[in-house]
């Protein structure tokens, strides 16, 4: 279930099942009611990604390992998503090993999935 098909069983536009989902006070209180309803017979829970992505308020970050079994490697990615986990981001792990070409793809596939603008890019642990 979608917000896009939460919308279309209530009859109400996709507008305004994302205010109902944001608490914008611009939704009679019989609306927000009845998508509210659909929502917990549907079960619906919004998906994080996306809702992140449309509010532009994606907190992710990849880093790009050779090894976690190297010791010194687990510890400094333990280490830093620690951190980077009580300042609210959420972090993708790629373990890249040896070959400049496979390091190459996952920073690639990190790059495809990036919101626009928003890319910081450290060269460190390669």
């Amino acid at each position: 279930m979608t917000i896009y098909d939460i919308a279309r069983c209530c009859n109400v536009s996709i507008a305004t099942v994302s205010r109902v989902l944001n608490g914008s006070s611009k939704v009679s209180n019989k609306t927000r009611d009845k998508v509210l309803a659909m929502m917990r017979e549907q079960n619906y829970t919004p998906n994080a990604f996306a809702r992140g992505l449309g509010l532009n308020s994606m907190k992710m970050i990849g880093i790009l390992c050779t090894d976690v079994s190297d010791t010194f490697f687990a510890k400094a990615v333990s280490l830093v998503e620690r951190d980077l986990r009580t300042r609210g981001f959420d972090v993708l792990l790629a373990c890249t090993g040896n070959e400049l070409e496979d390091k190459k793809k996952y920073l690639q596939l990190l790059l495809e999935k990036k919101p626009p603008n928003k890319f910081l890019l450290s060269s460190s642990m390669a």
